[in-house]
């Protein structure tokens, strides 16, 4: 029965020991800070170039109707393409974008509102920009063309194809 007794005595402070050693070996540290981001997020859209069309007709003389115009705030463009005149005819929209702001931008995504061009004859696509990991600098540019065309195969009457295009960025990580 000593024997025993000497044994937890012996165990009871040995883990003592540890419990005491490790308090004296352990710290706590406490950091509190404040951090203050500071930069301009602002990609637009900042010119449309030449217009190139195969099968095009302008159904107006207005000196004011654009195929395609930049919204006022640039965040937006409005396409107008008042009739193709075959299958296979197409409209092709070059436009520039640049990073204004002073923070790195990717493109998220391409939100395109006013034409199901799923299931209809005419087709838009966009070429030279994609939703990728590749950033805008600031001060850079991305271009990109719109391609609006009718369907080749396609019997159904082409209608007027009017829509309007957001470019959404987010910030690089």
């Amino acid at each position: 029965m000593k024997k025993q007794n000497i044994i937890i005595i012996g165990v009871v402070a040995f883990v003592l020991a540890v419990a005491i050693g490790y308090a004296l070996f352990s710290e706590t540290l406490t950091i509190n800070g404040t951090a203050t981001a500071k930069g301009q997020f602002d990609v637009e859209f900042t010119s449309i170039g030449d217009v190139t069309s195969a099968g095009y007709t302008k159904q107006t003389t207005d000196p004011d109707h654009e195929i395609a115009k930049i919204s006022d705030d640039k965040n937006t463009l409005t396409i107008t393409v008042n009739k193709l005149d075959y299958p296979g005819a197409y409209v092709e929209i070059p436009v520039t974008i640049t990073n204004k702001g002073t923070i790195s931008a990717k493109l998220k995504e391409i939100e395109q509102t006013g034409l199901d061009d799923e299931t209809g004859p005419i087709k838009v696509t966009y070429q030279g920009v994609a939703a990728s990991e590749t950033p805008v600098e600031p001060n850079g540019t991305q271009n990109m063309t719109i391609r609006v065309e009718w369907l080749e195969g396609v019997n159904t009457t082409a209608e007027a194809a009017v829509f309007t295009i957001r470019m959404n960025y987010e910030q690089v990580a």
